[in-house]
């Protein structure tokens, strides 16, 4: 056995940075700091949308070529996930499934409103019946993300209670295992995608940004 880096800095910044987002989210929502919200909200997509990028031509346990199996290729080799490194098995299907609601989460506020003061960019440009399916979701499946967040955190705290070294390696991304290192790209890179999606929403939505953050 020897101690591999099984994350790299680009899915654990991920990682952390969600966790605190979201939680800025749901106090900025309930709040009601409706402009606080929309920031913290483009904020996550970019890092998301980055994330998803980032799957495809990242390090090699980011990518979903390295963890992502088929579903009953998974379940099947529910047992083995232990002997590989990074997500594997079914905690691959969590991980995608995270993504997708926050997804869904993040489009379907854009074409939200509070009925008060703030519309999502999209609300006047869509059906009216697709923007109140949206909201309905928005409202709603945030609950669901909750459920499945609070199933994620079970498990990262039985993976603690066994000691097995995945709970750590969220934090030190560095785990033992008798397989050689995985092959990383630089950190910088995923902050560029980072840097360039966040640029995006600014120049689309420069006004929410300077009446916020000026």
């Amino acid at each position: 056995m020897k101690v591999v880096r099984v994350w790299d800095k680009a899915v654990r910044f991920y990682h952390w940075s969600q966790v605190l987002l979201l939680g800025g989210l749901w106090w900025t929502a309930e709040q009601g700091m409706m402009e606080w919200h929309q920031v913290l909200a483009y904020s996550l997509a970019a890092v998301l949308l980055a994330r998803l990028v980032w799957a495809f031509v990242g390090s090699e346990t980011a990518r979903f070529s390295h963890f992502v199996q088929k579903p009953f290729q998974a379940l099947r080799n529910w047992d083995q996930a232990k002997k590989g490194l990074g997500h594997k098995g079914l905690s691959a299907y969590m991980v995608l499934a995270l993504m997708v609601l926050m997804l869904l989460q993040f489009v379907s506020g854009l074409m939200t409103t509070d009925d008060v003061f703030t519309e999502g960019p999209l609300y006047s440009v869509v059906p009216s019946g697709l923007a109140s399916l949206a909201g309905w979701w928005h409202h709603n499946g945030f609950n669901l993300l909750l459920g499945f967040i609070a199933i994620h955190i079970a498990a990262a705290l039985l993976h603690a209670v066994r000691r097995d070294g995945t709970f750590a390696a969220m934090f030190t991304g560095k785990q033992q295992s008798e397989m050689p290192q995985p092959a990383e790209k630089p950190f910088w890179a995923y902050l560029i995608l980072v840097v360039l999606i966040l640029t995006v929403f600014v120049w689309w939505q420069g006004p929410l940004f300077q009446q916020t953050l000026l």
